[in-house]
């Protein structure tokens, strides 16, 4: 009878998979449709710049969407059902703005920001692609109903700023704050062993669980940092509207800004007018016609199949298990004399995914265009806080075979290449950045907790074992030993010195010289370059334009840049993320938490989760609302 029941439910358990993996590919291909006719407006890594413009065009710019390093057009599973998303990267953004500044079509721009999703590098690249639009000699008119500091710097570059008559300026300044744990975790019985590289104080990432707040070493570099990226904010704020900064500083200590009239009085707006108001005095700027309104991500793609596959590739379930991924040693062309390389997100092991940098995945990346025939120059675009220091040091490797291979090797840092971000940048041939970049944090940590009190004392549990040898195990019931903690110790060390080693290499100095800028401080992009970190300032079209000519590659047309790790299909990557973070991202999205709050709490999951104990990281990320 038993064995009867067993093959029933067996039977039963096989048909309801059998139906809901059928229910999931009906639905996977009625959302890939979808997604495929409503999110197709972003594109792929160079979106094609559709011919929807008109005479009286009036390009719509909003950014309330996220900015990321690379467009993504996805057809997304959530609690709710199929989600048609799309980001729009940052290098197609600003090729939409420069393509806009010489369409005869487009009148101006209509930029609507009430607060911008971006880091502070992310944002002076939008910043400058707007201003250089404005530059063409063509208008921008900004309104909003409310306004972040982060709204206001951005919006600050139009001709004309208005505010809606209710509305309000967020403008007191900035702060960044730390959370500290020592007095929680003490109170659950839970300690933490922390190891730090030698000297490195500035490797704050640990003190949130030592400490009850900041160390001296860790406020002077957030000092120095912050007041770096407030002088940027406000230098561009006062020279778009024509205030001394002086003024900016005064508002924000008084919180001036308290009505919308306020505004106007301080000089950031020059009027206030609800949305059809705003929309007359446009029309007057294209000469009293009807104005035709497009938006950004309209007028970058105006072919709603271009990002749909029109035929799906049943092959993609094949590659999900392919354990050759990443061995390959073919030497294939590209299709482009340079490569563009993207590195977005924390460093581990393994192949990464869309919020992670993967060694496996990105080492074969440059393998790929270090064997590529035709690629005679590569640049590395790191926008990461770092991660696994064994990771770093895989990725590393395959830079210093690029370079051996004769390819020219070009760092481009967007909004963090810090720490194992930066281990990864060092040996490229020149580095750029932007002011705001944050970077350095060259230092290493490792943290293990101990929880025997909360264990044993007010859990009741108890522990025994048998061991071949006395130090055998890192177990959580307990401290580290001696001579556990000096095995950690040396490790530590080791890698710090060979981090600091690899630096001193690749930037041409001494060690010491190295170590004096290193100790985990990080440093925003114009104060590396004034202690040699970084090269020059400058954007990614600048990294490449550098590249190209260090590789005598004349006249780079648009076509001869390639743009690596290929980009995943769209019902491809939904097929691997359907059980992963994606998935619990957006399950807790619809219990109200903020997306961008929960990758990073999944960023730190995965570190915890990661078998890499000892991590090169940035303890924290910086946007600007």
């Amino acid at each position: 009878m038993s064995f009867l029941k067993n093959v029933a439910s067996s039977f039963v358990g096989a048909s309801l998979a059998f139906l809901i993996a059928g229910t999931i590919l009906i639905f996977v291909f009625v959302g890939a449709l979808v997604g495929g006719l409503v999110s197709a407006a972003a594109g792929g890594d160079e979106a094609e710049l559709g011919e929807v413009s008109k005479a009286n065009t009036v390009l719509r710019v909003d950014l309330s969407e996220p900015i990321t390093e690379r467009s993504s057009n996805d057809a997304n599973f959530d609690l709710t059902g199929f989600n048609a998303s799309s980001t729009m990267g940052l290098r197609d953004f600003v090729l939409a703005i420069e393509e806009a500044a010489e369409d005869d079509d487009v009148e101006g721009l209509y930029l609507n920001v009430e607060s911008v999703a971006a880091a502070p590098s992310t944002m002076t690249d939008l910043r400058d692609a707007l201003e250089n639009f404005k530059a063409s000699g063509k208008w921008i008119v900004g309104w909003a109903e409310s306004m972040t500091l982060g709204g206001l710097y951005m919006a600050s570059i139009a001709d004309e700023l208005y505010l809606h008559p209710n509305g309000n300026t967020d403008f007191s300044g900035m702060r960044l704050q730390t959370t500290y744990y020592k007095g929680m975790l003490e109170k659950l019985g839970v300690g933490m062993t922390v190891l730090r590289g030698p000297d490195n104080e500035y490797k704050s990432a640990v003190e949130p669980f030592t400490r009850t707040s900041m160390s001296a070493s860790n406020r002077e570099q957030l000092t120095a940092m912050l007041d770096d990226i407030w002088s940027e904010v406000r230098g561009g704020i006062a020279e778009g509207r024509g205030i001394e900064e002086a003024r900016l500083d005064e508002a924000a200590e008084n919180l001036a800004l308290r009505t919308a009239e306020d505004g106007v009085e301080w000089e950031l707006f020059d009027g206030l007018l609800y949305e059809d108001e705003l929309k007359e005095r446009i029309k007057e700027l294209v000469e009293g016609e009807d104005p035709i309104y497009v938006d950004l991500a309209e007028y970058t793609n105006s072919d709603p199949m271009q990002g749909f596959a029109a035929e799906f590739d049943f092959s993609i379930f094949e590659s999900m298990n392919d354990a050759s991924y990443g061995e390959s040693e073919e030497a294939e062309p590209l299709g482009g004399s340079l490569a563009v390389i993207y590195a977005t997100g924390g460093i581990e092991m393994g192949t990464g995914d869309n919020q992670t940098i993967g060694s496996v995945t990105l080492a074969e990346a440059i393998r790929e265009a270090r064997l590529a025939p035709d690629v005679e120059a590569v640049v590395l675009r790191v926008s990461s806080p770092g991660g696994s220091a064994l990771a770093s040091d895989i990725i590393w490797r395959e830079t210093e075979l690029l370079k051996e291979a004769g390819k020219t090797f070009v760092v481009s840092m967007g909004d963090y290449a810090a720490s194992g971000g930066y281990y990864i940048s060092a040996g490229a041939e020149k580095i750029f950045a932007s002011p705001n970049t944050i970077t350095g944090s060259i230092g290493v940590f490792g943290m293990l907790p101990y929880a025997q009190e909360l264990l044993e004392d007010k859990m009741g549990l108890a522990y025994d074992d048998v061991r071949t040898h006395s130090h055998a195990g890192f177990g959580l019931e307990a401290q580290l030993d001696e001579v556990q903690m000096a095995a950690m110790n040396e490790s530590i060390t080791d890698i710090y010195e060979d981090f600091v080693g690899l630096v001193s290499e690749g930037r041409g100095m001494t060690y010491e010289e190295v170590d004096a800028i290193a100790r985990g401080r990080v440093w925003t992009g114009q104060d590396a370059m004034e202690i040699g970190l970084v090269d020059e300032l400058g954007n990614l079209q600048d990294a490449i334009d550098a590249a190209a000519a260090m590789a005598g590659l004349d006249s780079l047309e648009h076509d001869d840049v390639v743009f690596l790790p290929e980009a995943k299909d769209p019902l491809q990557q939904f097929v691997e993320e359907l059980a992963g973070a994606e998935v619990i991202t957006e399950a807790l999205v619809q219990s109200g938490l903020p997306r961008h709050q929960l990758e990073h709490i999944l960023a730190v999951r995965r570190m915890i989760a990661s078998d890499d104990r000892i991590q090169a990281r940035l303890p924290y990320f910086i946007e600007i609302q």
